[in-house]
């Protein structure tokens, strides 16, 4: 009875946030609340003393817009949200904001609410970790930790769910667990409006592990049944669930993304033995959760043993693993003969500093060979090699760019992706997410103009740079020549935030007064005269054209 209880508060605290917000979606998190707390009370391991502990599991909410059911699970784990926070949900300057924001919400690991997203980072976040297992020892293992994702129809539905998907069955991600909250009801109505699909053939298409929970709403033992069982690849757990579960609107459209209303509030509270008082913890819930912190934080300590034993052990690897302090890369160059296109002087500025680039994974959506993106050093990653650093993401440039979001948020990695510039429009709204939330992610975009070649305008990105610059909190560097296109790679490695870089298919020369340092300016002089009566600016592969009618003018 006690995680009948535990579960009915949740549900209860989600609900209030809602009407007290006079906006929200309550529907989801009444279905969705044994589930979480199933995982939280018995499965997550985290320390809400320490929110980013590297060895922790991870935890998304893709399908954000039933995010008070994160926010109140957080809230009774410890985490640093107090019920004035749950209070304050969705008002201006709160940290229980409308959907997830990842850097506003202690805990949160992601930044959700378009929906898929958190597909596709949970992804990225399953390969980080998998490339951490690689400081494991034979006598000493510090890393084991777990992603686990949950999405519902909407998220099913949007196109970068295959995508992720497609690409995490293909690795075989076997710390990746997906929970597929299926209440059939869309804003629309029920997901039949516009969905026949069978979900069970086609998770299986993707070699995933599929459990089904016919009554996800109650049965309880069915989820720890499945949790339990060893993984040996990509899990998905399809949970039946009940939109707006014991409400009077349950199984209805209508509580998907509005209040109950005071009234309907009132009868849930009643049916589930809840009085008036309102964001009430009952004293047998908070018991309940002050136990799960406990074995959480008595967790934390034997794993605290553990990486005092390997920082003896093995002091290098220890400080390549928490070293914090940024590395500054130190570039030079000299003007070469001949014209280079700037992909090429990218790859080659890539090729000597690899050494340097102690955690990098790169990528391209199977444009590898024109953009130049996998340095010689560099090995595949793969389902049998996880020492792999470079990912063939495959035509799915959606997916690509929130996968790199998913390796970006765990922090350790410095990654980058390419694909033509025309395309990053294909995955802007994952480029976009990473400007919201200020990820270190490099975008190497090249074939940048209509300088591309025979391919014609279906390729040309016109109207991309435009897009790209209106785009708050995005750096936008195209560079000229051979030296600009180093001061790129240093720029973007050394900052933090998203950075894409417009690269030429076509060869340019180099310039004579191009200048690394002056690059960090953004605009610089490169031809100066006196008593100028007309201004040329120009950008990248133009620059070179802007000098010659310079000198003709």
């Amino acid at each position: 009875m006690s995680d009948i209880l535990c579960i009915n508060n949740i549900r209860v605290l989600c609900a209030e946030m809602v009407e007290e917000a006079k906006s929200g979606h309550p529907g989801a998190p009444l279905g969705l609340a044994p589930s979480i707390y199933i995982l939280f009370k018995n499965y997550i391991r985290f320390d809400p003393e320490d929110s980013k502990w590297i060895n922790r599991d991870i935890f998304i909410f893709s399908n954000g817009h039933a995010c008070t059911l994160e926010y109140v699970i957080r809230h009774l784990c410890g985490y640093k949200i107090g019920l004035e926070d749950l209070k304050k949900f969705r008002q201006l300057g709160s940290i229980t904001p409308g959907h997830p924001e990842f850097g506003v919400t202690d805990g949160v690991e992601a930044s959700t609410g378009p929906l898929g997203q958190g597909i596709s980072n949970a992804v990225g976040y399953a390969i980080a970790l998998e490339k951490m297992k690689r400081y494991n020892k034979e006598s000493l293992s510090i890393f084991d930790n777990r992603v686990y994702c949950i999405f519902g129809d909407g998220c099913y539905q949007e196109g970068i769910s295959h995508e992720a998907f497609a690409l995490a069955g293909h690795l075989k991600l076997s710390n990746l667990t997906f929970i597929y909250d299926s209440n059939k009801i869309t804003i629309d109505g029920p997901t039949s409006l516009s969905m026949s699909d069978d979900s069970v053939l086609r998770f299986k298409s993707y070699g995933f592990e599929v459990e089904i929970i016919e009554d996800g709403d109650s049965d309880l033992k069915k989820m720890e049944e499945i949790l339990n069982k060893k993984i040996t690849k990509t899990k998905v757990i399809i949970l039946n669930t009940t939109i707006g579960k014991f409400s009077e609107l349950e199984g209805n459209a209508k509580v998907h993304g509005a209040p109950l209303g005071m009234e309907n509030l009132k009868k849930l509270k009643e049916k589930l033995n809840f009085g008036e008082e309102k964001f009430l913890v009952k004293n047998e819930v908070k018991e309940i959760f002050k136990e799960v912190i406990q074995r959480n934080k008595e967790n934390r300590k034997v794993w605290n043993e553990k990486i005092k034993k390997y920082r003896i052990k093995f002091p290098e690897i220890y400080e390549e693993i928490f070293r914090k302090e940024k590395t500054v890369l130190k570039i030079s160059y000299e003007n070469q003969s001949g014209k280079i296109a700037t992909r090429k002087h990218f790859s080659d500025a890539l090729n000597e500093n690899i050494s340097k680039f102690k955690h990098l994974i790169g990528g391209s959506a199977d444009l590898t060979p024109s953009n130049l993106t996998k340095w010689k050093e560099s090995e595949d990653f793969t389902a049998e090699n996880r020492k792999g650093n470079y990912i063939r993401f495959g035509i799915r440039e959606h997916a690509m760019m929130g996968i790199c979001n998913g390796i970006s948020y765990f922090g350790h990695h410095f990654v980058f992706c390419g694909t033509f510039l025309n395309f990053i429009t294909y995955g802007f709204p994952s480029l976009r997410l990473a400007c919201l939330t200020n990820l270190k992610v490099l975008y190497v975009m090249t074939h940048d103009s209509i300088g591309l070649g025979e391919d014609g305008p279906t390729h040309q990105p016109i109207e991309v740079l435009p897009l790209l610059r209106a785009t708050p909190n995005l750096t936008v560097l195209r560079p000229a020549d051979g030296r600009e296109t180093r001061f790129c790679l240093k720029f973007a490695y050394e900052k933090d935030g998203p950075t894409v870089v417009c690269l030429s298919r076509q060869n340019l020369p180099d310039l004579n007064n191009s200048s690394i340092d002056l690059s960090y300016n953004g605009a610089y002089f490169i031809k100066e005269s006196e008593n100028p009566e007309i201004i040329l600016i120009s950008t990248g592969s133009e620059v070179c054209l802007a000098l010659e009618c310079a000198e003709i003018l």
